[in-house]
């Protein structure tokens, strides 16, 4: 692990617990969750900077069939072009939200505007696109 990457992991542990909200976290990884839904942030380097990587299942389990398909696919294309977060997909059977963020200089106000921006979007879709989709929110989700 480079020092900038050390550097990073350190504030995010020391802005976590300031933020009061429910997160566990494992070798580096720190599941977050809100409401229904949860999001996985990594901590990682390129080119001599440090991001953070958000990753939330929004739905899992989900059963496409002709008429839930189409549409699907249209909306994710629509938020992946029209939205500030701008990365959704459909992994497997999960529809994914993605987000990054340049922290060379994270501080504490912009990583809480960040985690809850990107926590509050995420269940406030969770339950549409499990319904769009014939899936299920995390919270819901047997095996995820």
């Amino acid at each position: 692990m480079s020092i900038l990457l050390d550097a990073l992991r350190h504030r995010v542990n020391s802005y976590l617990p300031r933020l009061e909200m429910d997160y566990t976290e494992n070798d580096g990884e720190y599941l977050l969750t809100r409401g229904s839904a949860a999001v996985v942030l990594y901590l990682s380097e390129f080119d001599g900077h440090v991001y953070l990587d958000f990753h939330g299942a929004i739905a899992h389990n989900i059963q496409l069939n002709p008429e839930n398909e189409l549409s699907l696919y249209k909306t994710l294309l629509s938020w992946n072009v029209a939205d500030v977060f701008g990365k959704f997909a459909l992994v497997d059977d999960q529809v994914i939200l993605k987000y990054r963020m340049l922290a060379d200089d994270l501080n504490f106000d912009s990583f809480g505007f960040v985690v809850d921006s990107v926590l509050e979007y995420a269940d406030s879709l969770d339950e549409m696109v499990a319904t769009l989709a014939n899936g299920q929110r995390h919270i819901d989700a047997t095996t995820v």
